[in-house]
This record gives structure tokens, sequence and C-alpha cells, in this order.
């Protein structure tokens, strides 16, 4: 009697339809992997109860419409803009110019090193 129980629950996920259910939440989470900018690596890492498979087809799906420009991975939200580089000042001054600055730092005497005569001393009275 026990083992016929047994094996009439076995089958239970797919009479209630749970592993179908499980499949499309790993779709879902994949989906949401990829409008979340997420790789599909981590995503499988950091949902490792769920099938890889399933949650790569998610992220592969909505990897689609972002590139159908269907959906909108910003979420109407601006990008964060990069900080505007400055040129360096060598490159937009005159040659004449910046050899006159390299010339200058050059002939800047170096400046004295510490040294460490007194603890030498120290220990060579010991």
């Amino acid at each position: 009697m026990l083992l016929i129980a047994a094996l009439a629950l076995v089958g239970c996920d797919r009479i209630t339809g749970a592993d179908q259910q499980k499949t499309l939440d790993a779709e879902a989470i994949g989906y949401a992997c990829r409008i979340s900018l997420k790789t599909p690596e981590d995503c499988m890492k950091e949902n490792e109860t769920y099938s890889p498979t399933s949650v790569l087809y998610g992220w592969k799906e909505a990897d689609k419409d972002v590139h159908a420009n269907a959906i909108d991975p910003s979420m109407g939200k601006s990008a964060p803009q990069a900080p505007q580089r400055v040129a360096p000042a060598a490159t937009t001054e005159s040659k004449p110019a910046a050899k006159k600055a390299a010339a200058a730092v050059s002939e800047k005497p170096a400046t004295p090193v510490k040294s460490n005569q007194g603890a030498a001393e120290k220990t060579a009275a010991h």
C-alpha cells in the first residue's frame, strides 16, 4: 500500500502543474535579469534553484525585445552621463610652450632624502 501511495506522489508536480510554473518563473527571472543589465552567468548564480536553461531562455527573449526596441532597459530613466574628460595641458599648449614646461620640470632640484643614520648609530652602539 505504501509503495503504491509513494508512486502516485512521484508525478504530483506534473499533475498540479508545479513543474511548469517553476519553468515559467525561471524564464521570468532571466527576462528580468536582462532588463536590469545583468549577465546571464550572474543571474544563474543568483538563482541556482531554477533551471539554468530556462533562465537563459528568458534572458535571450528579453535581449531580442531590447534589440527590437520593444522595451527600454533604462525604464525611462536617463542614463548617467559619463564625466567629461579635460584634455591634458600639454596637448592643448603649443609645442614651444610645452618644451619650456618640460625643461622647467627637469631643472627642478631633487628633494633631499632623509637618512636613517640615527637608527644605524643606535644599533651599532649596542
